[in-house]
């Protein structure tokens, strides 16, 4: 997560508009009835990036599989959004192809070739939650493996021992499967660690076990595995919390494909693993016998460790900074747990590449007055990437490869002032001797990247990763945005295309929008993390930007100002488009002037936020009605201010801790509307007085979270979809609301947080955790033939 000024974001804003002109041709006609259609972004514009050809971001890509011999040939796993292959990774406008869509998870952890298959078409992904956006993500299933390139794949989980593990690394030789786990559902030594297999996955045996006296490796914290290029049966791991279990903190090594460890970390290296304080560690292994090893502490690196000898012997090298009025790393945002990247440089032994999380400004170092451009010529929070050279002496090791080739150290920069998308997770080398690199924001190539002369530029494609946590559809152009985490909030930019383009930078907030209080324009309502720089922007039927303002939120009465959430939820009165709620942590509070002024409604009480979205507001017959989740409690309104929110005691969920995530009104009753929960789906026709649980079947389908619902209406009949951690599912009235089945084909098994459905042109629009936008036609007719 970033921040970025007023200033930069008012250019978005009206740097869209210009973009606007020159929009691409709308996609294809849509496919078969009850066809989920991608809506992109494929990619998303004007992103967070610095001299990158029309600013590409697209969604965080967590790993990267270089093929050692095509450079074409690439394969990433997207954090939520599966696997992709790429075979002309090497051209201007690369072609990815999905890869595992129909899997029953798209959270990738690890991703790595099988170097005994000499066709390198066998590969093997872990399966494990990495979200910046709370580590969200799909079911932990274990592992999918492929030996054709990615065509079919395979579950391998050893019989369930590895469901529900989050996996953080793999090494694939032939039979013989390690994994490194470092969290897990339950958080307990029997499940976390080193796992191996020596049947295929049939089976896996934990090898990180008590203080270490069976195998060599003792209990803990496994935050990495690595494979030695020239060794198939060298890996290297690090182990924390291991002292809990009478083990020792230390880098470890098995020269048996991890069937047997031995320590090789020095003490000066076991001071920096401290339980409880060390919150990663990467490792690199080169063609050379050298070895590295970053560890951060507390969210920033702390130490960088070099080996020459394969582990024997160790050399801490010094950290790469900048000069910020006093000396920055590479973690100012503090972000270490996830954004850490390291790789060894193929040719040269001594030279070694490492990312973290954003650039710093000017001044940060010693606490303002801030400024951009900082040190090194960074105009934006963009991507914190250096090169480490061990040869040279101690405080001349590092320079940057990004930005500026004319300012910080001698050597660094670029030829461009070009940097990719900030927050680092995976570097890897091409077969042409490129580096690429993964973040938040896709998938870049630093091309010479051991010179100053060469620029990053994006090989994103027509990946479409990102994770949109909240979108609405304006119906009046018929285009979808919203916002989506460290992508901003990214606008479509025609009906159906997937080409979209930044409204604002760094992490998204809510997303609303009023079609109804002015006739020809609508009003999109968005705003950054906090409910920074929220704003309302002003658009025609044609998605021409008209104008944007920035709502003063003045509070009118008595209370405190809205105490912001991370992402601060946000609802369009449904009969009076003028009139607006937002949900602080400390108060629900209601607008009847587009957010001029604002009002707080008693009582004061917590709005669920970020990542849920509990609140509706407005149907016929009552523009007052308001409902509203605040833990696991449902509020109501019925009658205009000053009259209070009054919790329904009714409500079934209350005193069991299943957070409200969202609700949602029939829009010609407003008695009637429909509450989700974690793990629940309530109906009251009532305004609340009495509720009935229509969860039905829904839990037994399979084990999922309910994160959205939306309720569509037509003259033929109504029905309640939701979006769960494995897809969209609906109900009809017909049956009580209380017989679900999956909405819809075409959608991949990815975590729904966000869904908006529109009467006036019958379409459902879900956002989702990692690939993007998509869309339903003719919604209400596919829910009451049955869903196909």
């Amino acid at each position: 997560m970033k921040t970025v000024s007023v200033v930069q974001r008012s250019a978005g804003i009206l740097g869209l508009a210009a973009l606007l002109w020159a929009a691409p041709a709308a996609a294809a006609a849509p496919p078969s009835p009850g066809t989920w259609i991608p809506q992109g972004p494929g990619p998303n514009t004007d992103g967070q990036v610095e001299a990158i050809e029309r600013g590409e971001v697209v969604g965080a890509i967590h790993t990267v599989a270089a093929h050692p011999l095509a450079a074409g040939t690439i394969y990433v796993g997207a954090v939520n959004g599966g696997v992709w292959k790429s075979t002309n990774a090497v051209s201007q406008n690369p072609k990815w192809t999905r890869l595992t869509d129909d899997q029953q998870s798209n959270s990738i952890g690890a991703l790595e070739f099988d170097p005994t298959d000499p066709s390198y078409k066998t590969l093997v992904a872990g399966i494990g939650r990495f979200s910046s956006f709370g580590s969200t993500g799909g079911a932990r299933i274990g592992l999918l493996r492929t030996t054709n390139g990615g065509d079919t794949w395979t579950v391998l989980n050893g019989g369930g021992a590895l469901v529900d593990k989050n996996i953080s690394g793999v090494a694939a030789r032939g039979n013989v499967l390690v994994v490194s786990v470092n969290t897990a559902a339950s958080f307990t030594f029997s499940n976390i660690g080193i796992w191996r297999s020596a049947n295929g996955g049939a089976t896996f045996q934990q090898i990180a076990v008590g203080n270490g006296a069976a195998t060599g490796l003792p209990g803990g914290v496994t935050y990495d595995l690595v494979g030695d290029p020239n060794r198939p049966n060298r890996l290297f791991t690090s182990v924390v919390f291991a002292n809990l279990v009478g083990g020792q903190n230390g880098i470890y090594r098995s020269d048996d494909t991890g069937a047997t460890w031995t320590k090789v970390s020095t003490p000066a290296i076991d001071a920096f693993l401290i339980s409880g304080t060390t919150s990663n560690v990467e490792f690199a292994v080169g063609r050379h016998n050298n070895v590295y090893a970053a560890i951060a502490n507390s969210g920033r690196l702390a130490a960088l460790f070099r080996s020459g000898d394969g582990g024997t012997t160790w050399t801490a090298m010094g950290l790469p900074t900048t000069f910020e009025g006093a000396p920055v790393g590479i973690h100012p945002g503090g972000q270490a747990s996830i954004h850490l990247s390291i790789v060894a440089d193929p040719g040269d032994a001594n030279i070694v590449y490492i990312g973290g999380d954003r650039q710093p400004l000017g001044n940060e170092g010693v606490g303002g007055p801030f400024f951009f451009p900082n040190s090194i010529g960074a105009e934006n929070f963009t991507g914190r990437i250096f090169r480490g050279d061990a040869s040279r002496p101690a405080g001349s090791q590092w320079v940057h490869i990004t930005n500026s080739n004319s300012l910080g150290a001698p050597g660094g920069g670029t030829a461009s002032n070009s940097s990719p998308h900030a927050d680092s997770r995976e570097m890897t080398f091409d077969a042409r001797g490129d580096l690429i690199e993964t973040d938040d924001g896709g998938i870049y190539k630093r091309i010479n990247p051991r010179s100053n002369t060469g620029d990053w530029i994006s090989i994103i494609g027509d990946l479409q990763t990102t994770e949109i946590h909240d979108v609405a559809y304006d119906t009046l152009s018929d285009v979808a945005f919203g916002g989506a985490q460290d992508t901003g909030v990214p606008v479509q930019l025609l009906p159906s295309g997937v080409l979209w383009s930044s409204l604002l930078q760094a992490d998204g907030g809510d997303a609303a929008v009023d079609t109804i209080s002015i006739s020809g324009l609508s009003v999109r309502y968005s705003s950054n993390q906090n409910l920074g720089n929220f704003n309302r922007t002003f658009w025609d039927s044609a998605n021409n930007f008209i104008g944007f303002a920035f709502p003063a939120l003045t509070l009118v009465g008595p209370g405190p100002a809205p105490s912001r959430q991370f992402v601060t939820p946000l609802a369009v009165n449904g009969v009076n488009g003028a009139r607006l709620v937002l949900g602080a942590a400390n108060g629900v509070y209601e607008s009847p002037d587009r957010g001029d002024t604002i009002t707080r409604v008693l009582p004061g009480i917590a709005v669920n936020g970020t990542g849920v979205d509990p609140i509706a507001y407005g149907a016929a017959g009552n523009p007052n009605i308001l409902y509203v989740g605040s833990t696991d409690r449902v509020f109501v309104r019925t009658a205009a201010a000053p009259a209070p929110l009054v919790q329904s005691i009714t409500f079934p969920a209350t005193g069991t801790g299943a957070t409200v995530t969202d609700l949602v009104i029939d829009p010609d009753d407003a008695n009637t509307a429909f509450v989700s929960t974690i793990n629940a789906v309530y109906r009251t026709t009532n305004a609340g007085t009495s509720w009935t649980n229509v969860t039905g079947n829904l839990p037994l389908l399979l084990p999922l979270t309910v994160r959205s619902i939306a309720y569509v209406s037509s003259a033929a009949g109504d029905g309640v979809v939701v979006g769960t951690t494995n897809g969209i599912y609906f109900a009809t009235q017909a049956s009580g609301f209380t017989a679900w089945s999956r909405l819809g084909n075409g959608l991949p098994i990815v975590p729904v947080f966000d869904l908006y459905y529109d009467r006036s042109d019958d379409v459902l629009i879900a956002g989702t955790m990692g690939r993007g936008a998509w869309k339903l036609p003719t919604a209400s007719s596919i829910v009451l033939s049955g869903g196909l």
